[in-house]
């Protein structure tokens, strides 16, 4: 058998190439054996496939694991309830463990939630600009189009 990490690729690549069938059954092998990466992939592909049980169950395991993918993708289901039952403290959990290792969508969410209140928190806008900032970090902003002179 190859390693969980060869397998992990050959299934991203038959997914990127549209084997969904493919990449699926590649996948199972190294989810079952406990490959974060793995998990996280198949429990995409499940969640596109509206098999959202599974794919909680293997967001899961992988989010345990501190897969921050994961983490944020079960922040989403808790707070909409796919998949799981709608708890707004679990998805602010996941959403915050995955922010901390520099999710860029989960630190967008954690930017808005304490901006607005979500989430159940009072709004923080010393909290909300933290989290801006470490957006800012990864990803500067573009800088304005040059005016472009007439002749």
């Amino acid at each position: 058998m190859a390693a969980p990490e060869d397998e992990h690729r050959r299934g991203l690549q038959a997914y990127n190439t549209g084997d969904v069938a493919t990449a699926m059954a590649v996948l199972r092998a190294p989810a079952n054996a406990g490959h974060a990466p793995s998990q996280s992939l198949l429990a995409f592909i499940l969640d596109r496939g509206d098999f959202v049980e599974e794919a909680a169950r293997l967001y899961g395991l992988a989010a345990a694991q501190g897969d921050a993918e994961a983490q944020a993708a079960l922040g989403n289901f808790y707070l909409s309830g796919r998949g799981v039952a709608k708890d707004e403290k679990q998805a602010l959990a996941y959403f915050s463990k995955a922010a901390e290792q520099g999710h860029v969508l989960a630190m967008q969410v954690l930017a808005q939630a304490h901006r607005e209140g979500g989430f159940g928190l009072p709004r923080d806008p010393a909290q909300a600009a933290r989290w801006e900032a470490r957006l800012a970090e990864i990803r500067p902003p573009r800088a304005a189009p040059a005016n472009k002179a007439k002749p």
